[in-house]
């Protein structure tokens, strides 16, 4: 391996470890709901969601290092809860400049972070249990990519529509973490893939995918004012072809890489189809000038 390669592993490691891919990916998320929707992206907003996202993952990823007196804190992690420590500031400075309901909602997500990561009664988390596992971090996805940013300006069928899309995607796009830790949490934290097995978990996450594309298909039929993109039913085909790949000795970059780029995919779509519907429209009106 080169000196060049090592150093862009290290560099790409440091980028997912340090969780600014799940920061990044989460403001994917919601740009790509921004552009189908046809909404102007609300930067601070924007800005608030990754710096908020990014202390979270870290105050879940190292807080047992910062709570045990017996475990040695190495310089690179107190490097990590020094960023995280500046997040947390920069997300308080914007969160006094947010609205009222939008200050509601980012309590109730840092309520269920605590109650995620915390253990308030007899050791007990809601990661403890594998299914409040799962729907603790759907919930609080969905809530700071949708409800946050878009209760002020989607009207209710919409809200609702996108709130229940990326409740979906984000359990379905869970699944190959909980294939990929079903070693890793065997004596630390239990899984669905404990409880349920690997294929059953699988058929989970194809039966909410299914459900989100007919949810989809029927609204885009019978309600007039329902906002619908053809790249909405190909990310969660794409999301199904990566839950089918996954498996217990899937590559180290596979699940928090590959599987979470899902929103990255959804952005990379929606911005090919506008430019392809772009340069349609235009050689349709050029034509049309010419005859």
């Amino acid at each position: 391996m080169g000196l060049l390669t090592k150093k862009f592993k290290l560099l790409f490691d440091y980028y997912i470890n340090s969780s600014l891919h799940v920061s990044f990916c989460v403001i994917c998320y919601i740009i790509s709901i921004n552009l189908i929707n046809q909404v102007p992206v609300n930067w601070e907003d924007i800005t608030f969601v990754f710096f908020t996202t990014f202390f979270s993952y870290n105050f879940i990823k190292f807080k047992q290092y910062f709570t045990s007196i017996n475990k040695p804190v190495s310089p690179l992690l107190k490097f990590f809860f020094f960023k995280a420590l500046i997040s947390l500031v920069i997300s308080l400075y914007l969160f006094f400049n947010l609205s009222t309901s939008k200050q509601i909602f980012v309590i109730i997500i840092s309520i269920a972070t605590v109650l995620y990561t915390v253990p308030l009664i007899s050791n007990y988390t809601l990661r403890s249990n594998p299914i409040l596992k799962i729907l603790t971090v759907a919930f609080c996805w969905t809530m700071i990519i949708v409800v946050f940013p878009f209760s002020e300006v989607l009207d209710f069928i919409n809200l609702v529509y996108y709130s229940f899309l990326i409740f979906c995607l984000v359990i379905a796009q869970m699944i190959p973490f909980e294939i990929r830790d079903i070693i890793k949490d065997k004596d630390l934290i239990k899984t669905i893939i404990h409880d349920y097995g690997i294929k059953y978990s699988k058929n989970i996450g194809y039966c909410i995918l299914t459900l989100a594309m007919l949810i989809t298909m029927i609204l885009c039929c019978f309600l007039e004012n329902f906002v619908f993109k053809n790249s909405t039913l190909i990310v969660i085909l794409i999301t199904a072809i990566l839950v089918s790949l996954s498996s217990e000795k899937q590559n180290k970059y596979y699940s928090s890489f590959i599987v979470e780029s899902v929103p990255i995919y959804w952005l990379i779509v929606e911005i090919g189809l506008q430019i392809l519907l772009w340069v349609d429209n235009f050689f349709f009106e050029l034509t049309f000038v010419i005859n």
